[in-house]
């Protein structure tokens, strides 16, 4: 089922799986980025959670999360480096979070309070 989509990325979720891939279009990229048209990155629905929690944070964290669930750990820094590929990449997973909500999918709570 596909969640979201840009002009670069796009969100998918396989229901039977319970995984939710993250990839770059082939034609949305030009020749000088083609090492990029290989970037797969399957998340379980169950870790969604902390691609949301650093959607929004420093590049470094969501770039971090990403690592831990891409094919090709390589490509990952190039793709959240370039500030296009990383700002549609922030707006798919956004738009993609929306989708699992409203498809019921996905319960997002409100972070628990720190003791200070």
């Amino acid at each position: 089922m596909l969640l979201a989509r840009g002009r670069i990325w796009r969100v998918r979720w396989v229901k039977g799986t319970g995984m939710v891939g993250l990839d770059i279009t082939k034609a949305a990229l030009n020749e000088g980025s083609s090492e990029l048209r290989e970037l797969k990155i399957e998340i379980p629905l169950a870790k969604w959670g902390l691609l949301v929690k650093h959607v929004q944070s420093d590049r470094k964290l969501l770039g971090g999360v990403l690592l831990d669930f891409a094919k090709h750990k390589e490509r990952v820094s190039a793709a959240v480096g370039n500030d296009r590929l990383y700002l549609e990449l922030q707006r798919v997973i956004l738009d993609a979070t929306l989708a699992l909500v409203e498809a019921g999918a996905l319960t997002l709570m409100p972070p628990k309070p720190t003791a200070g």
